[in-house]
This record gives C-alpha cells, sequence and structure tokens, in this order.
C-alpha cells in the first residue's frame, strides 16, 4: 500500500460529504472495494433513509445491523429510529421497556422536536462500531467508510458538540458527544472528505462547507473528489485543425463529419467550463484535490467500482 493510500483508508473512519447527486455515495462504495482488494475488511455505513448502497451492489436489503454486500464489503443502514432505540437499549435493561418509550406517540413528537436527539444516536453506533472486536481481538472493522447526508445536515453531524454545549447538562450523552467529537477531530483517526462535480453549484456548496468547517478543530480533513470530470479524446493538433476539417467537410457535403465537428465543438467548450469550476475549487481550497474521470458504464459492476476506487485511494491509474 502506498503513502496516499495510507493517508486515507488506514485511518479508522473515513466520512464522505457533498450536494446531493455528485456520486458520493458510488465513490464510498468504491473505496471500500479498493479497500477490500488490499486485504482490509471495509464496513460502509450509510446514515439516513435513502438506502442507496443497496442499488450499488445489487442486494436486497441493507439494515441496521452490517450484511455481506460482496466484493468483500459489509454495509448497513442507521435510520434515525433503529439507533434511538440502539441507544435505549444500552441504558434501560428491558428491551421491551425500551421499545415501549420509544413507540410512544408524545415522546416520538418530544423526540423529533429536540435538538441533535438523532445525531447523538447515530455516533452512539459509530462508537460501538469502531470498538467492536474479532474473536481473535482484533478490531473488526477497518476502514469504516461514512456516506453522510448533504452538505447541511452533515454539518450539525460534525458540529454537534458546539450544538449541546448550551442545551445539555453533564451526562451519558454529553460524554458521549464529547469523547466522539474527540475521535471525529483526531487526524489518525478520522479523515473528512468533500465530493463535487465540476458544475457551479456543487463546487460552491463544497467552498461554503470548507469554510464553515476549517480552523474549527471539528475534524481534519482529507482530499475533494473532482468527481466525473469529462474529458475529450483529442490532441492539441486534432483542436487545431477543426477549423479545416469542418471547411473541408462543407466543400465536400459531408454533413456526417460536420456534425461530429460541431460535437467536438461542444465537448470541448463543456470541458472548458468544467475545468474554470475546478480551478474556482483549487483557489478556495487549499486541499488536495484528486480528479476522477466520467466513467462510461451504466452499472458500476466490480471492475468499475475497483477502478474507481483505485483511482480514488492515489492508486495507479
Amino acid at each position: 500500500m502506498d503513502s496516499q493510500q495510507s493517508a486515507l483508508l488506514q485511518r479508522r473512519f473515513v466520512l464522505m460529504t457533498g450536494k446531493g447527486g455528485v456520486g458520493k455515495t458510488t465513490l464510498v462504495a468504491a473505496l471500500a472495494v479498493h479497500a477490500a482488494s488490499l486485504g482490509m475488511r471495509p464496513l460502509v455505513v450509510e446514515l439516513g433513509h435513502r438506502e442507496s448502497m443497496r442499488s450499488v451492489f445489487g442486494v436486497d436489503d441493507i439494515g441496521f445491523k452490517p450484511r455481506d454486500v460482496g466484493l468483500g464489503v459489509h454495509a448497513m443502514s442507521v435510520d434515525v429510529d433503529s439507533a434511538v432505540l440502539d441507544y435505549m437499549l444500552e441504558h434501560i435493561p428491558s428491551k421491551r421497556v425500551a421499545k415501549s418509550i420509544v413507540g410512544n406517540k408524545v415522546l416520538e413528537r418530544l423526540f423529533a422536536a429536540m435538538p441533535a436527539v438523532g445525531e447523538i444516536a447515530t455516533i452512539n453506533k459509530l462508537r460501538q462500531l469502531e470498538a467492536e472486536t474479532s474473536s481473535g481481538g482484533q478490531r473488526r472493522w477497518g476502514p469504516i467508510l461514512v456516506d453522510l447526508d448533504a452538505t447541511g445536515h452533515a454539518l450539525m453531524f460534525l458540529e454537534l458538540r458546539s450544538v449541546i454545549d448550551n442545551i445539555m447538562g453533564a451526562g451519558p450523552m454529553k460524554r458521549l458527544v464529547e469523547e466522539t467529537a474527540e475521535m471525529l477531530a483526531d487526524p489518525e483517526t478520522t479523515r473528512l472528505c468533500l465530493v463535487a462535480t465540476p458544475a457551479e453549484l456543487p463546487v460552491t456548496e463544497t467552498i461554503e462547507l470548507y469554510g464553515k468547517l476549517e480552523g474549527r478543530g471539528t475534524v481534519t480533513f482529507g482530499s475533494v473528489f473532482a468527481n466525473r470530470m469529462p474529458h475529450v479524446p483529442l490532441s492539441a493538433h486534432s483542436v487545431a485543425a477543426l477549423d479545416e476539417v469542418e471547411a473541408a467537410a462543407g466543400a465536400v457535403g459531408r454533413a456526417d463529419v460536420a456534425a461530429d465537428v460541431a460535437w467536438a465543438r461542444v465537448a470541448l467548450r463543456g470541458a472548458e467550463a468544467a475545468r474554470a469550476q475546478i480551478d474556482r475549487l483549487r483557489a478556495a481550497v487549499p486541499l488536495p484535490i484528486v480528479e476522477l474521470p466520467q466513467l462510461p458504464a451504466a452499472r458500476m459492476d466490480a471492475g468499475v467500482l475497483g477502478r474507481l476506487g483505485s483511482l480514488a485511494a492515489g492508486g495507479v491509474q
């Protein structure tokens, strides 16, 4: 494993966030597949009710317990209701009583109104997973790759310590938050990676999230992944010759060649616009930026996921 791979995949937690639709779920899955190919035991943790990992790995269901999804990867989905019940079961001896508390409609509305209840229950589950060991006493999971919700919710999750400081006194909940906040802030334990596509809104949101978190000490950044970068397979010589080709095609009535030239111009403009956005991102966010190609596959099979994960982790292109 090279130094770039060690810097990311050898952390206990790899957190991933970005604007919806930028491909972070696929990227998390790809990194997990690559980690498994290196002999590691990755666990993908998807937050919320999105269940996107189910379609990526082509399995019928991914629930609250880790399950084998193939390719050497385990995955689970942490929804708030299950996480709250899990937290209650830790602190209430009777499972029946714990379920009755969580299922109480009045308390359910109270939980929904209370700030950060879902986030606290979620980090409780992450702490449990981090502490799990195999029968031989080794860490059961590594790395744990967390597919965070979109950037707004991710910000709440990462800033949980400051959120509860003024609303919660000393006690087991606050102690849990404090301990987890220290774990997430530890650069040897956790890295937060940002994902964007080369378009105006995803780049702007990535810059804004970086600005909100930078310097606060709540998390150590990893890489920024510029996903789905367009590639136009034309040499500089071919680009320079487009005018001549277009003129020649018009002279001999080759509409098909003229159409190809028009397509090439559109593709070039798109690539230039994408490059401008990534240049804007580089100027505003002083982090390593890993450019990932727009992959042609309609469905991410094992080979495509492995290649994408290798590129993302700094493997041989």
